[in-house]
């Protein structure tokens, strides 16, 4: 605001000084001045704004005035200078020094704050990206089978999710690669399961198995039908003395397990570790493994509890 303020009663406009003075409070005069500026920096962005207008005038007004920008821009800066003078002058507590003071402090002021808008600008496209683009980070970083945060919105705004159980039963794998990490010994082979909100699970060690085992072993998962997209991955690993090391790995969506139930589970009435109860998928990098998926029936809880609690079924030591 004006530092020149005089004091006594405002008498409004005056005639006193040519050709008038508005003697109002410092407030409106200031408020005066700033509408004065709005209002000189969007005639000088005349050509800009009419150019986004899609009526006939401003169509008219931009079609002439591309043509003759360096004349229009000369008339502009000098009637904007007059009009603000003009302005200054019918301003009592305002002089022009005191506005190109104000004009360099709110320069100042803006720059200083543009660069802190940029600077948590910057950081909230940072983590906008790192978003955006999760998983093909943890792709890069191999972490992508790691579910870190067990969270689904689908709960918290109350919309179904259909989560049920199934097994999956692996039955060998075959056409594995030797360990980099081993020379003179075969692989030992374990296959090791991640699956969304599921806990990771792992087979036993399939000791000296080379290529390939047979593995004959099952573990149960949640799938959520309602996010067809989530991935199980299975690592088929080599156990080492310090650190696994992974062979192959298969990676198959919740789309992909329902189709490969609707094959294995489904449309059997029995199961036998046999070609005919399987399908074979490829590994990658190299190999394949055998793989069924079956529904799982939860109400059949009491009868699975019930030979725990016959006395036939308790052995005396």
């Amino acid at each position: 605001m004006a530092s020149n303020a005089t004091t006594g009663e405002r008498q409004g406009i005056t005639f006193d000084k040519w050709p008038m003075r508005l003697d109002v409070s410092v407030e409106y005069q200031d408020w005066i001045l700033v509408a004065m500026c709005i209002l000189l920096v969007a005639i000088w962005c005349l050509p800009c704004i009419c150019g986004r207008m899609r009526n006939s005038m401003s169509r008219s007004f931009s079609s002439w005035v591309y043509t003759r920008l360096h004349v229009f821009f000369c008339i502009v800066t000098y009637l904007n200078i007059f009009i603000l003078m003009f302005t200054i002058g019918v301003l009592p507590d305002w002089t022009a020094n005191e506005f190109v003071l104000y004009v360099v402090k709110f320069t100042d002021w803006t720059l200083i704050h543009v660069q802190k808008l940029i600077t948590s600008l910057t950081i909230l496209f940072g983590f906008f990206l790192l978003f955006r683009f999760r998983q093909r980070i943890a792709l890069a970083a191999g972490l992508e089978h790691i579910t870190v945060f067990r969270f689904n919105w689908r709960d918290i705004v109350g919309l179904g999710v259909r989560r049920r159980p199934v097994e999956i039963f692996i039955w060998k794998t075959e056409g594995l690669q030797s360990s980099a990490g081993k020379v003179l010994k075969a692989n030992d082979i374990f296959v090791e399961c991640h699956m969304g909100h599921n806990e990771p699970m792992r087979t036993r060690v399939h000791n000296n198995a080379g290529s390939q085992a047979n593995i004959r072993e099952s573990f149960q998962l949640n799938v959520d039908e309602s996010a067809p997209d989530t991935l199980m991955t299975l690592f088929i690993k080599d156990q080492a003395l310090l650190a696994n090391s992974e062979l192959a790995r298969l990676t198959l969506s919740t789309r992909e397990i329902c189709g490969i139930e609707d094959q294995t589970g489904k449309r059997r009435s029995t199961f036998a570790y046999s070609e005919e109860f399987f399908l074979p998928l490829n590994l990658s990098p190299s190999g394949t493994i055998w793989v069924a998926v079956a529904p799982v029936d939860d109400g059949g809880r009491d009868e699975e509890r019930a030979p725990l609690i016959q006395e036939d079924s308790l052995v005396t030591c």
